[in-house]
């Protein structure tokens, strides 16, 4: 089955969704009286390299404010969150034969549905923007994963919904790619439907 020796999975719309998205800390942004002093993009970069109580020395005592009074909001979201119902069985089986590592560019309160899922007991690393301070496609939140498995960038599969953050990340590292894409019909034969599809379209996978 190719070389392909470790597989890397994105989280969010592609192991797991939000039901009920509240956007909350958009909504942060949107209810404080001048944007924190910043403009949207710079300050969910910020929300998405830092972990909160980082972002409540960062940004002004506003946002810590807002944060702890639309608290519900939060916990209403994180509480929607559900598995793809063939994740499970998925990473089970790929775990035999291939090393399992997840990246994820978010902000640092929705790390918990991984484990709250025990999604975590699958990955043999764990890499979130929250925690490295970079963001996919930036190729150093990528480099993590070669320099733990020491492979060739022709033997790791990405596997996410994001064409800017994973498959461009991916074809920036020289890595193999396929893209979830679970609401639209297939266009592109590195496009799958589900997970299910990742062993039979392994060798489809494109390099460039």
């Amino acid at each position: 089955m190719n070389n392909i020796k470790t597989i890397v999975f994105d989280l969010y719309n592609t192991l797991i969704e939000i039901k009920k998205s509240n956007r909350f800390f958009l909504k942060l942004f949107e209810f404080s009286q001048d944007g924190f002093g910043m403009d949207t993009s710079l300050y969910l970069q910020l929300v998405m390299k830092n972990d909160v109580e980082e972002l409540r020395n960062i940004l002004p005592a506003e946002f810590s404010n807002l944060y702890d009074e639309r608290l519900t909001e939060l916990k209403e979201e994180l509480d929607s969150i559900t598995v793809y119902t063939e994740v499970i069985g998925v990473l089970q089986n790929l775990k035999q034969d291939f090393r399992i590592f997840m990246i994820s560019n978010l902000a640092s309160p929705y790390k918990e549905p991984v484990f709250s899922k025990n999604l975590d007991q699958y990955f043999e690393k764990m890499i979130f923007s929250c925690d490295y301070g970079f963001l996919k496609p930036d190729k150093e939140i990528f480099k993590e994963v070669e320099t733990i498995t020491e492979n060739s960038p022709d033997e790791i599969l990405m596997i996410g919904d994001s064409f800017k953050s994973d498959i461009i990340g991916a074809k920036n590292m020289g890595w193999r790619y396929l893209k979830i894409n679970r609401k639209t019909p297939i266009s592109k034969d590195y496009e799958i439907k589900s997970l299910d599809e990742i062993k039979t379209h392994v060798t489809m996978c494109k390099r460039r």
